[in-house]
């Protein structure tokens, strides 16, 4: 009996794969209906993909670089093990530098899901440090695309390049031999941060309506963080004062032969393709660290 699946507009049927052979054709009509379901890429995170950067909420405010991960592509589970400084002898100095960056700027449509808007700025305000959940009446705007931009990007950062020599100095400790064997370490070498979120039509055009004075009736964030009219066609939301959150970062990953071999530290990795590009530990999603 012949089966068939459409797709995104696409007609999967067994009789295409009926040269393949019996468990071959099973993995490959089942690896493709997972790629036309999976949801599409945020555009926040394609844009900082771009950029070489890790999309990731952390749990906490003022972590700084360089910093020890293990990730585990089967289980998309991302372990923070800590400063890189406590796997190194006691006294190496490791000179870390501040930076400013550019705006990020993204574009979003909202397709008239309200609860789906509402669920991108949370992920948004979450790279502020809010994490609260926005209330939102976005009738004033008069439209459904929105332009948003972190601003005041600054980031904290160890050149690559000195990365090399602090590993051959690691002393990974009770850091287990299957994650260290695996290839499953990498180091954390550059953070970004932004203190300020900006939303404006994405057309920039004037609010429909002037919300001066009530914007809480309109968009609520709780007591984490501020929201204000800086403009008439630009919204803002401001962390805490004094509070730093890095929203991404920068990695290399290690490798090593054999336990006598010298560890190597890759910043970037190789696709066939495209030939060398920054190293991601997972690419089109956000990481949550544990």
């Amino acid at each position: 009996m012949e089966t068939s699946i459409d797709i995104d507009n696409h007609r999967w049927t067994s009789r295409g794969f009926r040269r393949i052979k019996k468990g071959l054709y099973t993995t490959i009509f089942q690896a493709a209906v997972r790629y036309f379901r999976k949801p599409k890429m945020d555009a926040l995170v394609r844009q900082l993909n771009a950029l070489g950067y890790q999309p990731v909420f952390l749990p906490q405010t003022d972590y700084e670089p360089p910093e020890l991960y293990n990730f585990s592509h089967q289980q998309r589970r991302l372990v923070r093990r800590g400063a890189l400084s406590h796997y190194l002898p006691k006294g190496i100095k490791i000179p870390v530098a501040d930076a400013v960056l550019a705006d990020i700027k993204y574009q979003y449509t909202t397709s008239k899901k309200a609860a789906a808007t509402a669920s991108f700025l949370q992920n948004s305000l979450r790279c502020i440090g809010i994490n609260a959940l926005p209330k939102l009446d976005l009738k004033f705007a008069g439209s459904e695309d929105f332009s948003f931009a972190f601003t005041n990007v600054t980031c904290r950062r160890l050149d690559a390049a000195q990365i090399d020599h602090l590993v051959q100095k690691l002393e990974l400790g009770a850091i287990p031999n299957d994650i260290v064997e695996a290839g499953r370490l990498h180091i954390a070498y550059e953070y970004a941060y932004a203190t300020e979120l900006l939303m404006s039509r994405g057309d920039h055009h004037a609010f429909s309506a002037d919300i001066s004075g009530k914007v809480g009736d309109y968009i609520d964030i709780g007591t984490e963080g501020s929201v204000t009219m800086s403009s008439k066609s630009t919204i803002s939301f401001k962390g805490a004062r004094g509070q730093r959150a890095a929203f991404a970062y920068k990695a290399g990953y290690l490798s090593r032969e054999d336990e006598d071999s010298k560890w190597e530290f890759h910043p970037e990795e190789m696709n066939r393709s495209e030939g060398p590009s920054p190293y991601l530990p997972a690419a089109g999603v956000v990481l949550t660290v544990e």
